[in-house]
């Protein structure tokens, strides 16, 4: 009798399900605009979207009869990837041909609908919580630990030097102009990481005394870098074999750091933001290990771990704020567990020894700062978010300002710089910024006025900024700077003499109109948002298998994610320390428990 209504209910939800399906494809089509280009009522194709809609339904009935929890966070996390794709896909449609509905109903239907379509991808999250890797043979003592570091940090230097010669002698780009200037008129500011500048500055400089030229300083920055940036990816693989990781799963993933070209590209760049993706990594690792060995570091291991993470925020300024968003979360667990009488010792613990890298690594800036007599940066950095959010208000809605607004938003910006709006990229907005002009009070008064009379501008504005932590669907976030700067003066010039024009040309094809033609598919593990997604799979199946000791290393990668929101964009090279973490991550989260592992519960 049970089994009858059983099979009775899950008919009507097929049912339902699959009306409901053909309704949000066709509500959809309408947002969009497309009704008049794509003929979705009138065709066959509704009819596959009803008969899509029911087996759907059927194959999530079984999930929730089978195991309701698996069901529950597979099916929330399809409905949040599903929910992003069609916001983010109304969103590129607005910048590419207009006529989208993104008003308040246009939003609550595209949300209402995702709950239908959800069903479609939920299977596959399922699957995922489901999967897991058995793990390999026993790694053996110390020693063998050691020599398999050294012979992968060998594999991959080598298999890195021919992207040196590509670019040979390297890739001087980035805000690395800057820094060469200050370290060579030794006049600093704090706008980038002042030990960053020290490193690379010194490191150039060494290199044009021991080989007569500052290409031959350039190369030698290319290999020092190389060399650091991935003997922090052997740390990592090293970690793989620890955890006994199968052979097959570790070629693959050295294979994932060998080749995918964005990782030698970078390790050659000038930036700083490669040797913190290193230390970052680091890191990650670290707490990887604690946590699954169940306890933290002591003695020296504790004050190796501290001086790498000093390291890492002192090489990426933004890095402090990850780790507070970091320690605030985990109070908030504290909170609520203490409220249910648990064991809350580990978020204590956890939540110190964060702050004690942010007490440590303020305390080194700010003796360097005092030691180089450093100017303090624009302060228009830290105003990414709310300088999009004005300048799309005036770019848009011009005409809908009132004079006294006008005024007081042309005291501080420069009207050019505020057409010139990008929705990707916050630079052309601030760099109109008139920092002279700046007063904090009035500048927030204006932007608390813009935002009561355009809201929906306030909330698409940091949406369209941040799309490559988000939506999927590709966009400038799989930018990489491949040229040259011009020099500074006349003697500080580097010429690109390419070794293996070739190569170079593979490199540098890589690019988002190519990876959208040509790849369609694989191009998704070129672009940031694919590993932010990882992060969020990677929560939603620790909970699921209730191990709720390893929410912390999301919980890392997310904070630091999360820190991103304030800046300028989301690109490759803000997002690599995160990238390089993905496939550690994946180890722990499908890699079968190890003995021992049972008892590693931090919250006991």
């Amino acid at each position: 009798m049970v089994e009858i209504e059983s099979e009775k209910m899950k008919m009507w939800m097929k049912a339902v399900a699959a009306v409901c399906m053909v309704a949000a494809f066709s509500g959809i089509i309408k947002v969009y605009g497309l009704e008049n280009v794509i003929f979705f009522n009138k065709g066959i194709i509704s009819l596959g979207a009803f008969l899509l809609g029911a087996a759907a339904a059927g194959k999530a009935w079984d999930g929730w009869r089978q195991n309701r929890r698996t069901f529950v966070i597979g099916y929330l996390m399809a409905y949040g990837l599903v929910f992003s794709e069609i916001l983010g896909t109304a969103m590129r449609l607005e910048v590419t041909r207009g006529g989208v509905n993104l008003r308040i109903s246009g939003a609550l239907f595209m949300a209402g609908a995702s709950v239908a379509l959800a069903l479609l991808v939920a299977p596959f999250f399922m699957t995922m919580i489901d999967f897991s890797i058995e793990p390999g043979r026993e790694y053996g003592d110390e020693h063998r630990l050691n020599k398999v570091f050294l012979v992968v940090w060998g594999i991959l230097f080598v298999g890195y030097f021919p992207c040196i010669l590509a670019f040979y002698p390297g890739l001087y780009n980035n805000d690395m102009i800057w820094q060469w200037l200050q370290f060579d008129s030794w006049s600093f500011t704090t706008h980038h990481p002042l030990i960053h500048t020290l490193f690379s500055g010194a490191v150039i400089e060494l290199g044009k005394i021991l080989g007569g030229s500052y290409n031959n300083g350039i190369f030698l920055h290319s290999l020092v870098q190389t060399f650091l940036f991935t003997g922090a990816i052997a740390y990592g693989i090293r970690f793989m074999v620890k955890r006994r990781m199968n052979r097959i799963g570790v070629i693959l993933v050295g294979l994932f750091f060998l080749l995918f070209p964005f990782f030698p590209v970078m390790g050659i760049s000038t930036t700083k933001d490669t040797i913190f993706a290193g230390l970052f990594l680091i890191t990650f690792v670290d707490i990887c290990d604690m946590a699954a060995e169940g306890q933290f570091y002591r003695g020296r291991r504790l004050v190796l771990f501290l001086m790498n993470g000093v390291l890492m925020c002192l090489f990426r300024n933004n890095a402090i704020y990850g780790l507070a968003v970091m320690v605030c979360c985990l109070m908030i667990f504290w909170v609520i567990l203490r409220a249910r009488n648990r064991n809350r010792g580990f978020l204590l613990k956890a939540a110190g020894i964060a702050m004690v890298c942010i007490l440590l690594s303020q305390i080194m800036f700010m003796a360097l700062e005092r030691g180089l007599h450093a100017e303090k940066g624009s302060k228009a950095e830290m105003l990414s978010l709310p300088m999009q959010q004005m300048a799309r208000s005036y770019v848009y809605h011009q005409e809908e300002f009132s004079k006294e607004d006008r005024e007081a938003l042309l005291r501080f910006f420069d009207e050019a710089s505020l057409l010139q709006y990008t929705y990707y990229l916050s630079d052309p907005v601030k760099n109109g910024l008139d920092m002279e002009k700046f007063q904090v009070f009035d500048f927030v008064r204006l932007w608390v006025r813009l935002g009561r009379q355009f809201p929906g501008e306030y909330v698409l504005s940091p949406l369209y900024n941040t799309m490559g932590l988000w939506y999927m669907g590709g966009d400038s976030s799989c930018y990489v700077e491949y040229k040259m700067l011009p020099p500074f003066d006349q003697e500080h010039v580097v010429e690109e003499r390419s070794k293996l024009p070739w190569l170079k040309e593979y490199y540098t094809w890589f690019t988002d109109g190519n990876l959208q033609k040509f790849l369609p598919g694989l191009s998704i593990f070129f672009y940031t948002s694919f590993y932010s997604w990882c992060v969020v799979l990677a929560a939603g199946i620790l909970i699921a298998k209730r191990r709720y000791e390893y929410l912390v290393l999301p919980l890392f990668l997310g904070c630091y994610g999360f820190s991103l929101v304030f800046g300028p964009c989301v690109t490759v090279r803000y997002f690599l320390a995160v990238m390089m973490c993905v496939p550690i991550l994946a180890v722990v989260v499908f890699q079968k428990v190890l003995g021992g592992d049972e008892d590693a519960d931090f919250l006991g």
